[in-house]
């Protein structure tokens, strides 16, 4: 009775009651248009014919699974629609890109100095190098770009149906192959003042020239495809117009693509013009932190280096012809240059690839793989030291010189003619060599080295320090260099990498013995007092700078360790260099590394290394 009861009491509103609200049917009875009592858990109908969805009504305490679906299914119809018409509705999320520099306003200043005045001692060991391992940056994060793309139109399946225009960063030269000739006057303006610190070897003059005459694009009377557009990529990078740097990296893909192809024609320059586009690419990447790529064009140039010959211009030694490969079954090999200057710019060209290679092998090789091409047994550079470019036009090329084994005399210290190698880039090359030879031969120690190791390493490193002295008595003072003159950052250059081939020699002793660190510090502080030269008036510099001004940051930061550890258990001893002074020649290298850090990624990484650092101490 109790059952027919509460049946009776269910059923009877469903006969007598007004009709069941639409909103108090379950979900199962809606879908199919059933008639629900509203009896719940479980309603009639679903009770007499079970299904494997559970009875759910839609005015539970919660949302019912169906409903959740039918919220999903508005969801997702609603996003579709915003993604096919992006301009007809209002995203209902925006997104940004945490990478993009250039949404907001360039800043006007080097970011500001972070140099604690106390920080407590920590646990780094002021009697081993600071270390400096970490990961490297990834370059400079590119905006939305679309190299050489036009805008395109999308139409929908129907003709009244058309998707809104797809806009795209438009091309530096959008429909023509390079562009206008106001822009290229500008972007030669804003490079070429500064070409020589990233490895331009050719003369400039001519080559502005013969850039600015009236051919179409790959003309042989003009400067070769893939030169002309690393060129222009440089001067976008410097330029400070922001429609510019947005198209910088479509300059760079059309740079790269000429560079992979201009080997293949008949441009009469290809050899040294690719030559100098693979050189300028690679001290592009290394600017910009990109050091895989750099690495890359710098083996690249290397065996086209090589393979061209160019390491035996004016050779001594007889040999047959280098050949740089076989082309429609023709060897490819260089003309005889047509007057001093053209084989001027050759002699220059290797020595610029030479110093490249040095400088990058240092910087992003640890010291046991500090080595290369270059150094490799049997090779021997004949090819004579080079002029500045300029003076090849004013006959100062001896037409009798030869060249042999230039640089293992150097090493070796053989008596040369004294008037071979003394201009200013063949000063700057020697440094190199120097640098180089000193991490190299760092890399090689190891404190258990048998007997005969060890004094053929002895013998090796005084060679090698006393040619860095000879070297750098020779070097003329920056004090009585002009700020104005052309060759000021060059002699910069100079001097830092014959004080950092010191420090690479000595720092592995410059902690247990007194005079290697002091030859440390003194190498250190000549880098960063620069001569007392104004950095704000010298413009772009090599990137290698950044590098060598850390490497001498990382002398203080290590000396000031040391310092406060004897202070703290012993009292001050009157012939230590008191905390302040390091303190200040610290300072003075991170003015340096924050002045050119403002639109260097590599600069920019190096400054925060440092200054990682000196928190650690």
């Amino acid at each position: 009775m109790i059952a027919e009861s509460s049946r009776g009491s269910s059923s009877g509103p469903s006969r007598t009651s007004k009709p069941l609200k639409r909103g108090r049917a379950c979900m199962n009875c809606r879908c199919v248009l059933l008639k629900c009592d509203g009896v719940k858990p479980i309603c009639g109908p679903c009770r007499r014919h079970p299904k494997d969805d559970e009875c759910e009504y839609s005015d539970g305490p919660g949302r019912s699974r169906t409903k959740v679906l039918e919220d999903t299914v508005t969801r997702l119809e609603a996003r579709l629609q915003e993604l096919e018409n992006p301009e007809a509705t209002t995203p209902s999320v925006t997104l940004h890109d945490p990478y993009n520099f250039r949404d907001t306003q360039r800043p006007s200043k080097s970011p500001p100095l972070f140099i604690p005045e106390t920080i407590p001692f920590g646990p780094l060991s002021p009697f081993s190098p600071t270390s400096t391992s970490s990961s490297l940056p990834s370059g400079r994060h590119w905006n939305t770009f679309s190299a050489l793309e036009a805008m395109t139109e999308s139409t929908g399946s129907s003709g009244s149906s058309t998707s809104p225009t797809r806009r795209f960063a438009s091309s530096p030269f959008l429909g023509a192959e390079e562009p206008s000739f106001l822009l290229i006057q500008n972007l030669l303006d804003k490079f070429l003042p500064h070409a020589a610190e990233f490895g331009f070897f050719l003369h400039a003059p001519t080559f502005r020239a013969s850039t600015l005459l009236s051919f179409p694009f790959g003309h042989s009377s003009r400067p070769s495809p893939a030169l002309l557009s690393v060129v222009y990529l440089w001067g976008v990078h410097f330029s400070q117009s922001e429609a510019l740097l947005l198209q910088e990296h479509a300059f760079l893909s059309r740079a790269v693509g000429h560079i992979a192809t201009d080997m293949l024609g008949t441009h009469p320059k290809r050899v040294i013009h690719t030559l100098q586009a693979e050189i300028l690419l690679a001290y592009y990447f290394f600017r910009t932190g990109r050091f895989l790529e750099a690495k890359w064009r710098t083996g690249a140039a290397v065996s086209l280096a090589l393979g061209s010959g160019l390491h035996k211009i004016r050779s001594s030694n007889l040999s047959a012809p280098s050949t740089i490969g076989l082309m429609q079954e023709v060897a490819v090999s260089l003309h005889e240059p047509q007057d001093n200057l053209e084989e001027g710019e050759r002699i220059n060209g290797f020595w610029t690839v030479f110093m490249l290679h040095k400088v990058i092998t240092v910087s992003l090789e640890p010291p046991s793989n500090v080595c290369g091409a270059l150094e490799a047994p049997g090779m021997q550079i004949d090819t004579p030291w080079p002029l500045d470019v300029s003076n090849y036009n004013d006959g100062l090329l001896n037409p009798e010189l030869r060249g042999s084994s230039t640089v293992r005399n150097f090493l070796g210290n053989f008596p040369v003619d004294p008037r071979a190698g003394d201009s200013t880039t063949a000063m700057a090359v020697k440094a190199s060599v120097l640098f180089h030879r000193a991490a190299h031969l760092t890399g090689q120690w190891t404190p258990n080295m048998q007997q005969r190791e060890f004094q053929a390493f002895a013998a090796a490193f005084q060679s090698v320090n006393r040619l860095i002295e000879s070297f750098r008595s020779l070097l003329p003072p920056l004090s009585h260099i002009e700020v104005t003159d052309p060759t000021i950052r060059t002699l910069l250059m100079t001097h830092a990498l014959a004080d950092a081939a010191t420090i690479k020699l000595h720092g592995i002793f410059a902690y247990a013995d007194t005079s290697s660190k002091q030859n440390c510090l003194m190498a250190a502080r000549n880098m960063v007092s620069l001569g007392g030269v104004n950095l704000q008036e010298i413009g772009y510099m090599n990137p290698i700078m950044g590098t060598l001004w850390m490497i001498a940051c990382h002398v203080f930061i290590d000396e000031i360790s040391r310092v406060r550890l004897i202070n703290s258990s012993w009292p001050p001893q009157g012939s230590e260099t008191s905390e302040e002074e390091l303190m200040e020649s610290l300072r003075s290298g991170l003015t340096a590394l924050s002045l050119y850090s403002e639109d260097s990624a590599l600069t920019r990484y190096q400054l925060t290394k440092v200054q990682e650092a000196f928190s650690a101490i």
